[in-house]
């Protein structure tokens, strides 16, 4: 039997044929820095549901999950007919519209702290709004950030994102890397002595279930003391909820938590698919973007509410809006975790796959003979919050990383490189066949001699 990586070769060679002309175009041949693979990356003709077929008519059953826009899994029907319906109208106006409209007071009535909103058009976008406006509202410039949580590519927000993660970004200067502190996550006393030594601080922002929804994670107790904190030292706290915002609960984290942020940044689902992105706060705070604010904060951009994305969003936001889709969705993810681990385990593998709510994350090769991913009964023992976040994210092999994934992809899953995450779209068939694809993936791995133990 040819080894992984070699079947790999042979199975996705159409996707070869792209990934060279692709390379004459793009860094990398990849437009999305997570999309690059080894030994190259597949290439996607159409998705249907909670499956997706490659240029060479591979079937996948996926878990990225629109990099956690597809709530709904791909194709949902109410959007695409919305979608569909809307392009023969307009693509874009250059106007305001009505469609903007429903889409913001959904939006509003939904997220707890939103009394005002204002569009981007990505999440991206909207942290680097988010901080702007604590910065005007506070009149200081500093920003403190969380090691391992993911807020976007720009210069005030990158650092710290992945390990190591002391690392300084290329391309941005010193003087605006020393606007932002990056603090150990879940770190009480470490946040508590900073914002207590630095009176600059304009704002704390997190994602609020932890670092790439989760693989860090964030509880309750500890949202609950940011809160408090930051309010005794007259800091905004923002809640970057890009992912978590209507996937954990129909209001978001801040929702489900009973927690409620001064700012908050949305994207992913709430555009129902399509690029789309917010900012949403209270009036005082928000309208600093307002023509009649003394100090009046610019905000423009082409595509913001475009009605294509807003038609999308609304029909997203109805559904969401019951809470259904977030339960199938958790149910399906703790179904798929606690398969994957029992695959595992039959292996004696130090392996884990965790998370919370709809997540999927996995640790590759922890080294902790202690530990089993599953207990009798079926339940994780892997508890994150025991471990430091520099044993979590980023610290699987990069070698056991690329050989599961292009291991599942020759047997009909595809995951991200961290893990993924559920639709209602999954179904308990598709659970089935994701650990049979692990287990023959683990075995081959074996075969290859990428595992030895």
């Amino acid at each position: 039997m040819p080894t992984i990586l070699a079947q790999y070769r042979q199975t996705f060679s159409p996707d070869f044929q792209l990934k060279q002309q692709a390379q004459s175009l793009f860094p990398d041949g990849v437009t999305h820095d997570i999309r690059y693979a080894d030994p190259y990356p597949i290439y996607v003709d159409r998705a249907q549901g909670s499956r997706k077929w490659t240029v060479g008519g591979h079937e996948l059953i996926d878990y990225w999950s629109g990099h956690g826009a597809l709530l709904l899994g791909h194709n949902p029907p109410n959007i695409v007919e919305a979608v569909t319906q809307q392009i023969q109208r307009g693509t874009h106006y250059g106007a305001c519209h009505r469609l903007e409209l429903e889409w913001a007071e959904r939006i509003i009535d939904l997220v707890p702290s939103a009394e005002h909103i204002r569009f981007t058009n990505s999440g991206t976008e909207a942290t680097q709004m988010a901080i702007r406006l604590a910065r005007l509202w506070t009149g200081k410039n500093k920003i403190v950030k969380f090691a391992g949580h993911f807020h976007g590519w720009h210069d005030s927000l990158i650092q710290g994102y992945s390990p190591p993660y002391d690392q300084p970004i290329a391309g941005i200067p010193p003087s605006t890397a020393a606007m932002t502190h990056v603090c150990p996550p879940n770190d009480p006393e470490a946040l508590a002595n900073l914002l207590a030594t630095d009176n600059q601080i304009a704002a704390v922002i997190l994602e609020p279930t932890g670092g790439s929804f989760g693989a860090i994670p964030t509880n309750g107790e500890f949202l609950r003391f940011l809160r408090q904190l930051t309010s005794e030292h007259r800091v905004l706290l923002v809640f970057d909820e890009v992912i978590t915002g209507f996937r954990v609960a129909p209001g978001g984290a801040q929702a489900y938590y009973d927690v409620w942020p001064d700012l908050t940044t949305l994207a992913k689902i709430m555009a129902g698919g399509l690029p789309g992105g917010a900012v949403v706060g209270s009036v005082e705070i928000m309208n600093l973007i307002s023509k009649n604010s003394p100090q009046r904060m610019p905000h423009q951009g082409t595509f913001n509410a475009n009605p294509l994305s807003a038609c999308a969003g609304i029909e997203m936001l109805k559904v969401a809006q019951t809470g259904q889709p977030q339960s199938l969705a958790n149910r399906m993810a703790v179904q798929l975790r606690q398969a994957l681990n029992s695959v595992v385990d039959q292996h004696g593998l130090d392996w884990v796959f965790y998370g919370e709510f709809s997540a999927l994350r996995f640790l590759l090769g922890h080294g902790r003979a202690d530990i089993r991913a599953t207990s009798t009964d079926g339940m994780s023992k892997f508890d994150p919050y025991d471990w430091d976040y520099r044993q979590l994210k980023g610290a699987s092999s990069p070698e056991l990383e690329t050989h599961l994934q292009a291991g599942l992809r020759l047997h009909g899953v595809d995951m991200t490189p961290g893990g993924g995450m559920t639709s209602i779209a999954h179904t308990e068939d598709d659970i089935a066949l994701t650990a049979e694809a692990l287990d023959k993936t683990i075995g081959r791995m074996r075969a290859d001699r990428v595992i030895t133990d």
